[in-house]
């Protein structure tokens, strides 16, 4: 394992492009990793750590991508950048389960923004909930998509998207066998009076 805490001798962005064009990508991954903890300028670190980003993405470590790409946001100078870089790695974070570091990220990509740029964020965010939970779908992993449809009951929805969260639970609930929740929800949804914030607790 030593081998890999081995400072890289490349020192500029050109040295370690021309370097990794014809590694193989888990030869690449382990030269970037090594390239990251070697004494390099920002702008050659963050080419280094967004190239690691896209690598951790494409073998879907989305939690290591998350980790890289936050940490190039750290170092980059305009807050467009920042911005775009926080919020891939809010969403490298919720296709990795990483719901709380998440949270905290948008916050933080929150405070950056301008009103419009808060606006977009917002909408974002709401996505890459919807596209998690849709893939959770998909691959019939039900528990975990119901814990992101739940999640998002939280966040700021149209009257229109909380309809479709709220269609897609009370079915989940249905075939998951969640009674108390499932008639809690439709009793909501009917005008009731149940609780949707205790919902799954």
């Amino acid at each position: 394992m030593h081998i890999v805490d081995r400072p890289i001798a490349e020192r500029t962005r050109s040295e370690i492009d021309a370097k990794i064009k014809n590694m193989g990508e888990y030869v690449k991954m382990s030269y970037l990793q090594r390239a990251v903890k070697s004494q390099l300028d920002y702008d050659t670190r963050r080419f280094v750590l967004l190239e690691l980003t896209r690598i951790y993405e494409q073998k879907a470590m989305f939690l290591d991508a998350a980790k890289t790409v936050r940490a190039a946001a750290d170092i980059t100078t305009t807050f467009k950048d920042k911005i775009s870089q926080f919020m891939k790695a809010v969403e490298f974070n919720i296709r990795g389960n990483g719901f709380v570091e998440a949270e905290r990220l948008f916050q933080q990509a929150l405070a950056l923004g301008n009103d419009r740029e808060k606006f977009e964020m917002k909408q974002a965010y709401k996505r890459y909930h919807f596209g998690q939970a849709q893939a959770y779908l998909k691959a019939d992993r039900r528990n975990n998509a119901k814990e992101i449809f739940q999640k998002m009951l939280s966040l700021d929805l149209s009257a229109e998207e909380k309809n479709q969260v709220q269609s897609i639970l009370l079915d989940l609930y249905y075939k998951l066998g969640n009674v108390r929740e499932y008639h809690t929800l439709k009793d909501k949804m009917a005008g009731g009076t149940g609780n949707i914030g205790n919902l799954g607790r």
